[in-house]
Formats: C-alpha cells, structure tokens, sequence
C-alpha cells in the first residue's frame, strides 16, 4: 500500500514539474497560459431537469447562447442562438463566472473545446444528441482565443475575445 501512495507521489510530482517547466518556456516567449475551470451540466430527460456535475453550482454572470446545425449533411457549425450567425465571436469577461450554453438538436454527438495555448483544455463533455450541456469557466486575463468541436473542427469554430470585466 505504501509503494502504491509512493508512486502516486512520484506521478504527482512530474506532472507538476513539467507543468512548471511548460509554463516557464511559454512566458520565457512571451506567451501566457490560462486555465479555466469547466462545468459540464446535462439535461435528465426522465425528469426534465438540469443537473450540474460540479460538486458547487457557479452562477454564471454572463451568458453566451450556442446551438448545433447541420447545413448539409454531416457538415455542423456553432449558431449564435440570439441572431443566427454561423461560428460566432463571443465576448466573456475577466474575472467573471461566464458560461456558455449548448443546445444540439442534431443526430450525432459535439464538444466544445477552449485552445487556451495549455495542456488542460476547458471543454463542455460530450453533448449527446438532443441534449444540452454547459461550459462554465472564469478567465483571469484578457485576450483572443479560438474555440471548436472536437469532432468537427475545421467546421465548428469561432474566436472568443476576452475582455476585462464589467
């Protein structure tokens, strides 16, 4: 038992390392590594309601609408749920909860996937097929990033301009 918590130790501890070591080089270029923390919340469709899988529920502040299309078949592209523009630019706040809200009226599964230029990439989880689903996170500074679906990248994906909070 002891070996296995050991061991465990160890991974931890070069996981760590290289996470230091890959955000020192990327500053060292002038770089910067954010991370964000992401909420996944699914609809139940036995009772209709929404459950969030986060052990605390983040009220989110700022609230982007997204929904899922096909435009042609097995071509999907992210819609701005409020004027219907294909793979919109998002605006979100720093230092504030923001969240982004998926519906997928499709046949197939999506994932929407922060780059933020870091290993761990915010992502909504997969959103099942006529489901809905979340991505919540806070950003601590400003900038522009892109965002996709990790199943359809080259045709789901869109800018997302961090700005400083209201």
């Amino acid at each position: 038992m002891k070996s296995v918590t050991l061991q465990a130790l160890v991974v931890s501890a070069s996981i760590l390392s290289a996470l230091l070591v890959f955000n020192t080089i990327f500053n060292w270029y002038g770089y910067h590594v954010q991370i964000a923390t992401a909420i996944e919340e699914k609809k139940n469709n036995e009772t209709n309601t929404t459950t969030n899988t986060s052990p605390t529920n983040v009220s989110a502040s700022n609230t982007v609408q997204l929904s899922v299309k096909e435009v042609t078949s097995g071509v999907y592209k992210w819609i701005n749920a409020s004027n219907a523009a294909d793979n919109p630019t998002l605006k979100v706040f720093t230092n504030t909860n923001n969240a982004i809200k998926i519906q997928n009226p499709t046949d197939t599964k999506h994932e929407l996937i922060i780059d933020t230029g870091a290993d761990v990439l915010p992502s909504s989880d997969d959103i099942a097929p006529n489901e809905s689903g979340q991505l919540s996170f806070k950003p601590t500074m400003t900038g522009t990033f892109t965002y996709h679906c990790a199943y359809h990248p080259f045709t789901m994906k869109g800018t997302i301009q961090v700005v400083a909070g209201p």
